[in-house]
């Protein structure tokens, strides 16, 4: 029997057998679960503490019951009236706890079952499987092959075009892009127009052109950085009136112009 751990992919393309006996695998699944949780009070539990010797079980439903038969008893003693009849009241609690018993190992059987069923057909379907999908990848590795032979084409071209663009930009002194054979690469990849058709000021700097002399209007250049310190101490100095020293009779503090 074959029993795969784990689930195929979500982009595997089953067989209409193979994703019914899926579903009615997960349909027992979910049948189990529901069943679990519905009758979860009738479940037999281990409550052993750990300084206990002996293992103790109970059913939380039973114990409730029991709890409440308890004080029905003791109201009726106190109330001169007859004992409830206890078997009466237990009776369906134990047993709706013996279905519980033989509920949850048929449910399993029949979870196991239909995963059996269902991973016996996916291992059938998966030599049919693998071929389509080895026809799928040469397929995908032509087309690949194809538009890297056209990226690498593309490149070509961009590089030459921009070579040729540096020519014109240095008037000459430069017939590849300024980084071309740098161990960055030319970085050609970064190629950007302005709208009215220049080259954009982060491009020209990606491509290496800054400090390279270039013609006026093939870059944006720029705007230049104002350095608002330099320019309040230029107006400073610019306005700036030297205090003249005036002799004065009437003592040294007085002798400065205002």
């Amino acid at each position: 029997m074959t029993k795969y751990i784990v689930e195929p992919p979500n982009d595997l393309p089953l067989s209409p057998k193979v994703k019914a006996l899926r579903k009615a695998y997960e349909d027992a699944k979910a049948k189990l679960s529901e069943y679990r949780q519905e009758n979860a009070a009738y479940a037999t539990r281990n409550v052993t503490r750990e300084y206990e010797a002996t293992p103790r079980y109970e059913i939380p439903a039973l114990v409730k019951a029991e709890q409440e038969l308890h004080e029905q008893e003791v109201a009726a003693v106190a109330a001169g009236k007859a004992l409830p009849d206890r078997d009466s009241v237990l009776r369906p609690i134990k047993a709706k706890a013996d279905d519980y018993k033989r509920m949850v190992p048929i449910l399993n059987a029949l979870v196991e079952k239909a995963h059996r069923e269902y991973s016996n057909a996916l291992r059938d379907d998966l030599l049919a499987m693998g071929l389509k999908e080895a026809q799928k990848a040469a397929k995908a590795r032509e087309e690949w092959e194809r538009l890297y032979k056209a990226a690498m084409d593309a490149r070509r071209t961009l590089e030459r075009h921009a070579g040729l663009f540096a020519w014109c930009a240095t008037s000459g002194d430069y017939e590849t892009t300024p980084l071309e054979g740098a161990s960055a690469g030319n970085n050609v990849e970064h190629w950007e127009l302005a709208e009215d058709g220049r080259l954009t000021t982060e491009a020209a700097i990606a491509l290496g052109y800054e400090g390279v002399g270039i013609i006026d209007g093939l870059i944006v250049m720029p705007e230049p950085v104002r350095d608002e310190q330099a320019e309040a101490e230029a107006e400073f100095w610019r306005t700036y009136k030297p205090k003249m020293f005036i002799a004065k009779a009437d003592g040294y503090s007085s002798n400065w112009e205002h």
